[in-house]
């Protein structure tokens, strides 16, 4: 079940996906291994904007787990949670 707040979140994440990979079909099971653009550098370029539109500060060890939609979900869910 999707909340008002995941659809929020989803909107917002859409966005940014949008701006840094150039994603027009933003999907929950897209995966770092499903865009050819999403990279190393472009993955750095994702998480800061990621920290800027939700406006949370990103710890590396979760940077670095962040492969997926749902798992990036999840980790800003995480960080809006300890606000």
């Amino acid at each position: 079940m999707i909340s008002i707040n995941d659809k929020q979140i989803i909107k917002k994440l859409s966005r940014v996906f949008n701006d840094i990979l150039g994603v027009k079909e933003f999907d929950l099971s897209i995966t770092m291994d499903d865009l050819q653009e999403w990279d190393s550098l472009k993955h750095i370029q994702l998480i800061s904007a990621i920290e800027e539109a939700f406006r949370i500060e990103i710890h590396f060890e979760d940077a670095i787990e962040m492969i997926s939609v749902k798992l990036i979900i999840n980790k800003i869910k995480k960080y809006i949670g300890e606000h």
